[in-house]
């Protein structure tokens, strides 16, 4: 364990006159403000953005729905970035990719060939057993819905085996890609079969063998009746993993689809927002707040009023959250709707940005004045131990550290002992008059208990491992 985070109650053994609050991200902006070609229906898509290692600048892949063309932008600011530049003459003329309209991108992916490719995710695999192999990518093959995928040595140009598919039958949603550390595995997150919204992970260890797609996420009775599971991205975090949940609220009464003669049971219409959800070890998904979703629809009117997919996280050098999501003005599939009405749908689908808290996801804190918590028995690994905490400027919390097998305080680290902690801190360091960290109780069971007054705890940092904990957490695979 790499700390304790309050997604739920799994390490706490106490928490008394302290709520859970769950955190949303913040607004910031729309991150393009131009759209060519004229008619486009805008960016987004599947959007991956990292830090790219070997260009030593921030990546953003993206989507234009007219051609099925993915483009790469670079930027040296995750918050900025450039609005995607379009030059008619190299396209001659907008016709879509099979009559070369995609060449007046640049940056474009493409295949072997020089053929543009519907890359779904594409991510680096730097820090992975597979770093030689470069960049990774999932590629919807079109029309069979099958998930192939490739290679690439620049992050443009993908081998891609279209002979060989990844996954068969599939769907389209091609399945987004993480590296698992704590398995040694790479998981697909992908569906069952192509008109079975739910979520489900396939893996592998090096892209050759390929496991059958397990279902791990599934609507259940607290949702509405006809929601649905689009997709979940899902990105690893400080030992954990966090998923973006898409939930897709169907319309009720779409009953026969025109818009997909082969599915005519296949819902097209409806809303789509972001729940936020987590895992321990990558393999068992747990849901969060059902009521508040993580990335809602913004009200109508405005890009995202229709449907916001929180497409990825990502942390930054300042440790901030940012979050990219792509945001369409109406429903799925709004733009036949706009195109039946003769409606100039050009920047109908526009990525947002969105920053939060590091660690803002959920939050113990106190709804009186006064508020203790305490943690069940760990071993710490290490002397450090920081906190995320929030408090008022005339308020503060004390930590003190209690024995593991008596829950007595240990001499050196009680409350009466300890520095009061005040303010905003991402990173406190708890004090006691004559200690400045625990590196007395390394490998020795203890609970930590934190007196709040007026304040909001986010995260507590320490290398540590549950006192109960005799193996590894288990995966499926």
């Amino acid at each position: 364990m790499n700390g304790i985070w309050f997604f739920d109650n799994w390490m706490l053994e106490r928490a008394d006159c302290l709520e859970r609050v769950w955190g949303k991200p913040t607004f910031v902006k729309e991150i393009f403000t131009e759209f060519k070609p004229l008619g486009s229906e805008g960016y987004g898509g599947y959007i991956t953005v990292f830090y790219d290692q070997r260009l030593g600048r921030y990546v953003m892949y993206l989507f234009t729905h007219k051609g099925r063309v993915v483009f790469r932008l670079q930027s040296d600011n995750p918050y900025d970035w450039p609005n995607p530049s379009y030059d008619p003459a190299a396209a001659l003329g907008w016709k879509g990719a099979a009559n070369q309209g995609w060449k007046g991108f640049k940056d474009v992916v493409v295949d072997q060939n020089g053929q543009p490719i519907w890359a779904y995710a594409i991510h680096s695999l730097a820090d992975t057993p597979l770093a030689e192999r470069g960049y990774v990518t999932t590629v919807l093959g079109w029309p069979r819905h099958v998930t192939l995928g490739g290679f690439s040595d620049d992050g443009l140009q993908f081998a891609v085996d279209a002979e060989r598919p990844w996954l068969d039958p599939g769907s389209d949603t091609a399945g987004d890609i993480l590296w698992n550390e704590q398995a040694g595995l790479f998981q697909l997150f992908v569906r069952p079969v192509y008109t079975d919204r739910r979520v489900a992970i396939s893996v592998t260890e090096d892209f050759q063998e390929f496991s059958r797609p397990t279902t791990i996420l599934q609507p259940d009775s607290m949702d509405r009746v006809g929601a649905e599971f689009y997709d979940m991205p899902a990105r690893p975090y400080e030992g954990m993993f966090i998923g973006l949940l898409h939930i897709f609220s169907t319309d009720r009464f779409e009953e026969v689809s025109n818009v997909s003669p082969r599915w005519p049971h296949l819902k097209y219409f409806g809303r789509i927002e972001t729940e936020l959800t987590y895992s321990y070890n990558g393999s068992y998904w747990y849901r969060t707040a059902r009521n508040a979703p993580f990335m809602p629809i913004r009200p109508y009117g405005l890009q995202g009023g229709g449907s916001v997919y929180g497409m990825e996280m990502l942390r930054t050098t300042e440790d901030k959250l940012l979050f990219y999501a792509q945001a369409n003005k109406g429903g799925h599939a709004d733009f036949l709707e706009m195109q039946e009405a003769g409606l100039d749908y050009s920047g109908d689908s526009n990525p947002l940005l969105y920053e939060m808290r590091l660690d803002g996801f959920c939050s113990l804190k106190t709804w009186g004045r006064d508020g203790v918590m305490r943690t069940k028995v760990l071993i710490p690994k290490d002397g450090e131990i920081s906190l995320n905490v929030r408090t008022m400027a005339h308020s503060h919390i004390r930590v003190q550290m209690l024995d593991g097998e008596t829950a007595q305080p240990i001499a050196g680290y009680t409350w009466d002992e300890a520095l009061p902690v005040s303010g905003d801190h991402l990173y406190a360091k708890p004090r006691w008059q004559e200690r400045s960290d625990i590196s007395e109780l390394i490998d020795r069971p203890v609970r930590i208990e934190i007196a709040m007054r007026e304040a909001e705890l986010f995260a507590i940092r320490n290398k540590c491992e549950a006192y109960y904990a005799c193996e590894p957490l288990p995966t499926l695979w």
